[in-house]
C-alpha cells in the first residue's frame, strides 16, 4: 500500500478510499447485511486489485522519475523509505495476532517466519491457516518492491523502449496463460474454492496485472508527456468504466472463482479499467478539490493501518457485542466506525511516528553524503 506524494492528489485518494472500504465489506459476514450491502459485497475482493494498480503507479512514478531525469534510481533511499513505511505497522499487527490469538479471526496462524519473509501468500490455504490471511497482498507488494527496481536498472541499459514493452507484454500474456492453466487444473480436480485461492488467487506470479498496469501508466505519463497531455479524461473515464462494467458483470455471474474466459481476461481487463479511471482522475485533479471535503483523503491516509487492523477490530466487535451484531445498518456502522477509529489511532501513534523518523534518517543520510562529497 504505497503512500502518495507529500501533497496528496485527491484522484488516487478517491480510489484508495474506495479500495479499502470494499475490502472491509468483503470481510464482513453475509448474515444480517442489508440487501444493498450484500450486492456491493460481491465486488469487495476487487479492492485489493485497485490497490495494486495504485501501488504500481505510485512506486513506478517514484523510480521512473529518476530515470527520466537521467539518474539511476536511488535504491538505498527507496528501500529505507519502504522499510519505515511498511514494517513497523506490519510487525505490530503481526505481534497482536501472535500475542492475542483470541482477538484474531482464527486461531490457526501460519508459521511466523512465513510472515517475516513475506512468503505467506504461497500455498496459503485459509482452511488450515485462517488468521491474518489478508497479509497475502502485502507479500505481493513486497515482492514488487524487490523486483521493480532491479528490472528498471536492467532496462536502463537500452535507450529504446522496445525491451520494456516486450517485457510488459510477456508478463501480461504469461500471466493470462498461467492463470488459465491453473484454472483448468483446479476445475478438473473438483476441489473447492479454497484450493483455487491457494493456487490461483494468492501467489505473486498470478497477480502482476494491476501492478504492471500501474507502472505502465506511470511510464507513459513520464516518458510520453506530449501524448499524455493530449489524452482527454473524457476518453479514459468512459473507457475505464466500460472495462470495469464488463468485469463487474463477470463478477456477479461467476464470483471470485471466475470462468475459463474470466481466468484469462478478467484481471488484466479490470486493471486496465482502473488505470484508465486513474488516468482520468489525474487529468481532472484541478477540478476535484471540492471532493477533499468527503473525507476520502483521510480514509486514504489511514488505509494501510485500516487494512492491517480491520479484521482484529471486527472480531473484537464480535466478542464484545451481542450475538448477531451485524444486523441491518447498525452493525455496518459499528464495524466501520470502530475500525476507522482504531486505524486513525494507529496511524497517528505508529505510522506518523515512523514516517517522521524516516525523514530524520534520510536527512542525516543526505547530510553525511554531502559532507563526504565536499571532503
Amino acid at each position: 500500500m504505497a503512500e502518495s506524494q507529500d501533497k496528496r492528489d485527491i484522484g488516487p485518494d478517491l480510489l484508495r478510499a474506495l479500495a479499502i472500504l470494499l475490502v472491509m465489506l468483503w470481510h464482513l459476514p453475509k448474515a444480517g447485511l442489508p440487501p444493498v450491502m450484500l450486492t456491493i459485497r460481491e465486488f469487495g475482493w476487487l479492492g485489493v486489485d485497485i490497490f495494486f494498480v495504485l501501488s504500481g503507479y505510485l512506486i513506478g512514478t517514484e523510480l521512473l522519475k529518476q530515470v527520466r531525469d537521467g539518474r539511476s534510481p536511488d535504491l538505498p533511499t527507496f528501500y529505507v523509505k519502504r522499510a519505515f513505511r511498511i514494517l513497523p505497522m506490519f510487525w505490530l499487527i503481526l505481534a497482536a495476532y501472535v500475542l492475542l490469538p483470541q482477538w484474531g479471526e482464527n486461531s490457526n496462524l501460519a508459521p511466523i517466519w512465513r510472515y517475516l519473509t513475506f512468503t505467506v501468500n504461497f500455498g496459503l490455504d485459509y482452511r488450515l491457516t485462517g488468521a491474518f490471511t489478508h497479509a497475502w497482498s502485502l507479500c505481493v507488494e513486497e515482492h514488487f518492491y524487490l523486483l521493480l527496481p532491479v528490472t528498471i536498472l536492467m532496462l536502463r541499459r537500452w535507450s529504446s523502449p522496445l525491451p520494456a514493452i516486450l517485457l510488459a507484454t510477456v508478463l501480461l500474456i504469461g500471466g493470462m496463460v498461467l492463470r488459465h492453466l491453473i484454472w483448468q487444473d483446479w476445475s478438473a480436480s473438483g476441489e473447492g474454492a479454497a484450493v483455487m485461492l491457494r493456487d490461483y488467487y494468492y501467489p505473486t506470479y498470478t497477480r502482476l496485472d494491476g501492478l504492471l498496469m500501474g507502472v505502465c501508466l506511470a511510464a507513459f505519463r513520464l516518458f510520453r508527456p506530449q501524448l499524455w497531455k493530449n489524452i482527454s479524461p473524457w476518453f479514459t473515464l468512459p473507457l475505464g468504466t466500460i472495462c470495469i462494467a464488463i468485469t463487474g458483470y463477470m463478477t456477479l455471474r461467476d464470483g471470485i472463482t471466475l470462468s475459463p474466459a474470466g481466468a484469462i481476461i478478467f484481471y488484466p481487463l479490470f486493471a486496465f479499467g482502473v488505470a484508465m479511471i486513474l488516468a482520468g482522475l489525474l487529468k481532472l485533479e484541478a477540478h476535484l478539490q471540492l471532493l477533499r471535503w468527503t473525507g476520502a483523503g483521510f480514509i486514504a491516509a489511514i488505509s494501510y493501518s485500516l487494512y492491517l487492523s480491520h479484521k482484529l477490530v471486527m472480531h473484537a466487535d464480535k466478542a464484545l457485542l451481542p450475538k448477531g451484531w451485524v444486523t441491518d445498518w447498525s452493525g455496518v456502522f459499528i464495524f466501520y466506525g470502530t475500525s476507522i477509529t482504531m486505524a486513525a489511532l494507529l496511524y497517528f501513534i505508529v505510522e506518523r511516528t515512523f514516517l517522521n523518523l524516516r525523514q530524520k534518517v534520510l536527512r542525516q543520510g543526505a547530510t553525511s553524503a554531502n559532507g563526504t562529497a565536499k571532503t
